[in-house]
């Protein structure tokens, strides 16, 4: 939800995105947002019709979208065992039971995403909240699986659009990736 002075508030959904945005924004503008657990599916005219230019609490935004979402437990059993066994996807389809291309079609289709997406997304999340400790950079790269801390740099660049040592001197961005999210 964004509210520019003396407006409406202007409700709109945004992809996920696959790397860190930036936006302008006006010195007076309000945003507002609520993040979708991945494998959330929702008629996003049905719910835009329903919100747009009224002003909500957090408890009735709640409501509303849980009026108008529903979330695959398929789905998300299958993701937050990726996120748990972060080793493959044919490791995590056994502990599922099924096969490796039912889980990538489960993934795909509820996500819109591979899960090697989803893996590396997970990895880098638990990367970076690492740096809060004193571990080396070259420490931390390989407790989390990089092959070196170049491999784990690109990778945060990815993600993140930030170096690890960036990372590390901002603690504001750190403490975000604490919130929920998917890891």
């Amino acid at each position: 939800m964004k509210i520019d002075e003396d407006e409406k508030p202007f409700w709109f959904i945004s992809p996920l995105f696959d790397k860190t945005e930036v936006f302008s924004i006006n010195t007076n503008s309000i945003f507002s947002g609520y993040r979708m657990k991945p494998g959330v599916t929702f008629s996003e005219k049905e719910l835009i019709e329903s919100i747009q230019g009224n002003y909500y609490n957090l408890d009735e935004i709640s409501n509303r979208l849980n009026d108008f979402t529903n979330l695959n437990r398929s789905v998300e059993e299958a993701l937050n065992c990726l996120a748990s066994n972060m080793d493959s996807v044919k490791g995590t389809a056994k502990t599922l039971g099924v096969s490796s291309r039912t889980l990538q079609r489960l993934i795909h289709k509820g996500t819109d995403r591979t899960p090697a997406y989803w893996i590396l997304l997970a990895r880098a999340r638990r990367a970076a909240r690492t740096l809060v400790e004193s571990s080396s950079l070259a420490d931390i790269a390989e407790m989390h699986g990089y092959t070196d801390q170049a491999h784990m740099s690109r990778e945060f660049k990815r993600w993140f659009d930030l170096s690890p040592s960036l990372m590390r001197n901002t603690p504001n961005i750190i403490r975000q990736l604490f919130n929920k999210g998917y890891d």
